[in-house]
């Protein structure tokens, strides 16, 4: 039998795509995840809005393009949906958080995908060029 889960943005679908961005952000420390002042909370609220759109493509059993015209993601289409699931996403507790990314935890590593350089630089703990391209302040 399938089991649904329970909770605030607790189902597979929306935990699963949560999880890519969880996979793509892998090299912050988990330490920083667990500070309540920097859940990504836009994160959530776009993997959240993502679900919503794909199974409103699958509404009828069947998948149904959207019209062209309705393709693109723009906050005329999708802003009044988007901060609504941002008041919402807004709302959750720390303990909430602590459910939702253990929910997602299950699914990070399912796509392998392949690392930028930019990601491999941050997991060596080493600077890019970029953190270089300045110069101390001159009197």
């Amino acid at each position: 039998m399938l089991q649904i889960p329970k909770g605030t943005f607790q189902h597979n679908c929306i935990l699963d795509t949560f999880a890519f961005y969880l996979e793509s952000t892998s090299v912050i420390k988990p330490s920083a995840r667990e500070n309540p002042a920097r859940f990504p909370r836009c994160a959530l609220t776009l993997a959240t809005i993502t679900v919503e759109r794909a199974f409103r493509a699958w509404s009828t059993g069947q998948y149904v393009p959207l019209p062209k015209a309705q393709q693109r993601f723009s906050q005329a289409l999708w802003g009044y949906a988007t901060n609504e699931v941002m008041e919402s996403v807004d709302c959750l507790s720390a303990k909430q958080w602590k459910r939702i990314l253990l929910g997602a935890e299950k699914y990070v590593g399912a796509y392998h995908p392949q690392p930028t350089l930019d990601v491999l630089v941050a997991k060596l703990r080493k600077p890019s060029g970029r953190a270089m391209c300045f110069e101390p302040d001159s009197e």
